[in-house]
């Protein structure tokens, strides 16, 4: 499972490491109280978004990895 390290940074079950501002994190649980977005760092790496929660890392390599504490 894929980690939340800080409330702004995720860790992938590959170990990629992905660190956002706290505010860009808020702005995407904001916008996806509707719709599933995602947020990348440069990477193929991005993080899904959905009903106001980050869901999943998506890795490149081992596709969606379910980040811990999402209901």
């Amino acid at each position: 499972m894929a980690k939340l390290i800080i409330p702004s940074s995720f860790e992938c079950d590959c170990g990629h490491e992905l660190h956002f501002g706290e505010n860009t994190i808020r702005e995407m649980k904001k916008m996806s109280k509707r719709k599933k977005v995602t947020l990348g760092d440069g990477s193929k790496h991005n993080v899904l978004f959905y009903q106001e929660a980050a869901v999943y890392v998506i890795c490149p390599k081992l596709g969606n990895c379910k980040i811990n504490g999402f209901r």
